[in-house]
């Protein structure tokens, strides 16, 4: 899940990738990112299933740890897994050794894919597209490496403005002593003082506050995007069962599908 910012400066680049090199070590551990049960790893590849009935070759965009191009490979698919923050590849990287899977994970940056036009069955994305800072650009990248009549499947959510949000916020208020405490070991292990370390956080906060989709896109919001940029057979899919994510759902979650025309 890592983050895009095409369009940025090369040292603000740096920022967003050590943000989610941070986040790498405990990504995992946190419900919504996760796998947690064979019932969860069971209700994904169900899902995914539907929508890759032969052999493709996927694209999951923005892979974090690897979560979603997992099942796909299980699945039986040739996968392709890219994200922004190289500690969150080498976590993939690992998680697919152990699990005997053959996934090629690469760095790179998801509105400026290193691939050939056309190279893809599906391309994939859970909770990324909020991260653009320009969300057309950015699925249209998604869509060239796409083949005609492949499938692009986005994995989103609502979770800012509204009422389960703001008590989301409120306990990570409450948290945020805890997290002051951690900079201190994180300044350690990354070798950046704990004052640069801190406006390194500001920053991205700053920066996520300001992209068109902060807080995640409503599904009607997504539905338009998709449809300015011609795609067909677009379907939206609640994604409310907690067996999914491993927890209690306090917001809107949802799987939009549509296929790339010729």
């Amino acid at each position: 899940m890592g983050s895009k910012f095409v369009g940025m400066s090369r040292d603000e680049t740096e920022v967003i990738r050590h943000h989610w090199d941070r986040r790498a070590p405990t990504f995992d551990e946190h419900a919504g990112h996760g796998l947690f049960s064979d019932d969860q790893r069971r209700a994904w590849l169900e899902l995914f299933a539907r929508f890759s009935e032969r052999p493709h070759e996927v694209l999951d965009v923005g892979c974090g740890t690897g979560f979603i191009a997992l099942r796909f490979a299980e699945l039986g698919h040739a996968v392709t897994g890219i994200d922004l923050s190289p500690l969150m590849i080498d976590r993939a990287e690992s998680k697919a050794q152990r699990a005997g899977l053959e996934i090629d994970y690469r760095v790179g940056d998801a509105s400026a894919l290193d691939y050939e036009d056309e190279t893809f069955d599906v391309v994939v994305a859970r909770h990324v597209v909020w991260n653009l800072p320009s969300p057309e650009l950015g699925v249209a990248e998604w869509l060239r490496v796409l083949r005609p009549g492949g499938r692009l499947l986005v994995i989103e959510g609502k979770w800012a403005d509204n009422q389960a949000a703001e008590t989301h916020r409120q306990r990570k208020k409450r948290l945020k002593d805890r997290f002051k405490d951690a900079i201190v070991e994180i300044s350690v292990r990354s070798g950046i003082r704990p004052k640069r370390l801190r406006r390194t956080h500001r920053f991205y906060r700053r920066v996520e506050r300001d992209l068109p989709f902060s807080g995640g896109p409503t599904a009607d919001r997504l539905v338009d995007l998709l449809r300015r940029l011609s795609l067909a057979d677009i379907e939206v899919e609640p994604l409310m069962d907690p067996t999914l994510w491993g927890e209690e759902l306090e917001f809107p979650r949802y799987l939009a599908s549509a296929t790339r025309l010729d």
